[in-house]
């Protein structure tokens, strides 16, 4: 295994450089060397797409990307726009080195985070937060020991990285005011950004002296409270976002704003200058041609995720530390326990919550389109398919999370191209000679066991342990000490009651469907019942309602005074789901056979449907049989 090279630091000061990049040798020495090879740039088509998603980064950079690129063009050198997640958008500068540089995939369509190419000025940057320079044999790869690296984030106004700018150059380039300069433009990019904001802004600047380029500037709303903040502002009022963003500006900043200058002081007395900068109005828009109101309850709602409780809540926070991490989940559980509900918690929290979340149920597509569905393919690729071709479904969540629901029925054929994949985190479309680099957290699901499998010959082993990396096992609804407060509390959110005896039995019931069983059961209640009157035992569903207990034969009783009252449930002797009545020979229990039995079915029957106001349905729930059977018996 390779070791951190004796860094020589350069000229200047860089406090603490030698210990980021040890740390991030540290980092990298963890991955799968398979991962860092030499990868392919992005498509043309797929690389627009991606220089679509990021428009307004690329125009409002584009002055100093000009003026940075005519001095790498004129200093041997290549300037590089990445996006968040280190992918390389853009590039200017010297035309013979740029190819030099595409020798090591120093290139638009290649990403350059640590996982992809170990420790480099961009994917260091990205992962640190802060400008650094990365200088010959600094780099992880020793192939990229050609390179001097300087990266620097660049910012949103709320502290989220919108990108990173980097300036590189051969290795025996050492100027050290380099690092300085690209900091420098990237803090006039997040400048530019910040100009563009709807919101007033406070420009301001240390003591009385004239304005120079540097201004400190917070972007705030209606409130004057503080809605966001470039670097020089942090450094000016020795504060991070997490403290400026929501707060009040008179708390950071006292004196009344103008939109001239004025002098104003800092909340210890430090005097400032500063103006207030109000945009200027967008003219109005014409109003909206009026249409007829659509009734509210034929308008369509998304039906949000539940909010984590108390028992998956520490399975997600687990998750979501281990997807940043970049392991993969494996979320194990009985069909129905929200294995999907849960990853989609897990990449909305993640660091991958900004992409798409793409789930693929392994059991549900057909085995001859697995392949083409997941893989995409190229035009004409093969008799049927698309003119236009397809990118597949794991290109479609580039940027995002990966979910693969009952990973345990992939067949076993598909599972070998799968592991190459995610090892290599790069497909090869069919029909296709050019691998297409992917970016994604992983997060897959299984009903089964998939260790059985493996110990049976229908599950890769490798495969296996390429997706355990953060195994977690969901409990099934029956095991939950809680059961009976969530099942109430679960009602009453779709504004209904259950009795004390239903809660009893629903918390009783074995729910092997778990919780998709549960929330079916409740909304037929609900909707069954939409009034104010509680839920009783009586009205649950025949297969959850427990029997009532036996009561033939016992001396003293009357079956006809007991059929006469009014019980919570009728619990007879009947055949359930529209069975036929047992075919006996005058045998006890056997209505057709005795009459008197007969007699009290009738009056059985007769009082339920007069205590279900004449509701078939609801009287044959009462008696514990199918509504096909009641019909029946109605004839």
């Amino acid at each position: 295994m390779q070791t951190p090279p004796t860094i020589q630091l350069a000229a200047g000061p860089r406090p603490q450089a030698a210990t980021r990049i040890h740390q991030s040798w540290a980092r990298c020495a963890e991955l799968d060397p398979a991962l860092l090879a030499d990868p392919n740039p992005l498509p043309r088509a797929d690389l627009d797409l991606r220089r679509e998603a990021h428009r307004d980064l690329l125009r409002l950079a584009e002055p100093n990307l000009g003026a940075l690129g005519a001095l790498a063009d004129s200093a041997h050198s290549v300037v590089l726009l990445a996006d968040p997640s280190g992918l390389i958008l853009h590039e200017r500068g010297s035309r013979s080195f740029r190819d030099k540089a595409r020798r090591v995939a120093l290139q638009p369509g290649v990403s350059w985070a640590e996982p992809q190419r170990g420790t480099n000025a961009i994917g260091t940057a990205l992962h640190d937060g802060r400008a650094v320079r990365i200088h010959g044999a600094e780099h992880f790869l020793a192939c990229n020991s050609i390179l001097s690296c300087h990266a620097a984030p660049i910012f949103s106004a709320a502290g989220e990285i919108l990108g990173i700018l980097d300036l590189s150059c051969p290795a025996d380039d050492k100027r050290d005011y380099l690092l300085a300069l690209v900091q420098r433009m990237a803090r006039g990019i997040a400048d530019q950004i910040l100009g563009e904001s709807p919101l007033r802004r406070l420009d301001f600047r240390l003591g009385r002296g004239q304005e120079d380029d540097t201004s400190a500037i917070l972007l705030l709303d209606d409130d004057a409270r503080i809605a966001g903040a470039n670097e020089a502002a942090l450094q000016a009022l020795n504060a991070d976002w997490s403290r400026l963003i929501g707060t009040p500006c008179a708390q950071w900043i006292d004196g009344p704003l103008h939109t001239r200058d004025a002098p104003l002081h800092r909340h210890d007395g430090q005097p400032l200058t500063g103006r207030l900068v109000v945009p200027p109005r967008t003219p109005a828009r014409p109003a909206p041609v009026a249409r007829p109101a659509v009734p509210a309850a034929t308008r369509p709602k998304a039906r949000p995720l539940p909010a984590p409780d108390a028992i998956s809540s520490p399975l997600l926070d687990q998750a979501v530390r281990a997807l940043d991490a970049g392991l993969a989940v494996l979320l194990c559980g009985e069909t129905g326990t929200g294995k999907e509900v849960l990853s989609r918690h897990i990449h909305a929290r993640s660091a991958w919550q900004a992409g798409p979340f793409v789930a693929i149920n392994c059991a549900a597509l057909p085995e001859h389109l697995i392949e083409s569905e997941l893989f995409g393919y190229e035009p004409g690729a093969f008799t049927g398919a698309r003119r236009e071709g397809s990118r597949g479904l794991l290109r479609q969540a580039q940027g995002g999370v990966l979910f693969l629901d009952e990973i345990g029925d992939m067949p076993l054929g598909l599972q070998t191209r799968l592991l190459r994949v995610l090892q290599e985190r790069e497909v090869q479309p069919l029909g296709s000679d050019k691998r297409v680099p992917l970016e994604f957290g992983l997060i897959s699901a299984s009903h089964q066991d998939l260790k059985a499998l493996v110990a049976q010959g229908r599950f890769r082993a490798d495969l296996y342990y390429r997706l355990q990396d953060m195994p977690l096992h969901l409990p099934p609804l029956r095991a939950r000490p809680d059961l009976a407060a969530f099942i109430d509390e679960s009602y009453r959110a779709l504004e209904g009651r259950l009795c004390a005896d239903a809660i009893d039995a629903l918390a009783r019931h074995g729910w092997p469907g778990n919780y998709r069983e549960l929330f079916s059961v409740l909304r037929r209640l609900r909707c069954q019942h939409p009034g104010a009157a509680p839920i009783g035992v009586e009205d649950l569903p025949g297969d959850i309602a427990p029997p009532a207990p036996a009561t033939a034969g016992r001396p003293g009783h009357d079956p006809i005074a007991a059929a006469s009252a009014t019980p919570p449930a009728y619990r007879l002797d009947m055949p359930r789901d529209g069975e036929d009545l047992p075919s006996g020979d005058g045998a006890c229990g056997d209505p057709e056979a005795d009459p008197g039995l007969r007699a009290l079915e009738r009056r059985a029957i007769e009082q339920a449907l007069r205590a279900s106001q004449g509701n078939v349905s609801r009287a044959a729930r009462r008696l514990g049989i199918h509504r096909s059977t009641l019909y029946r018996k109605l004839k």
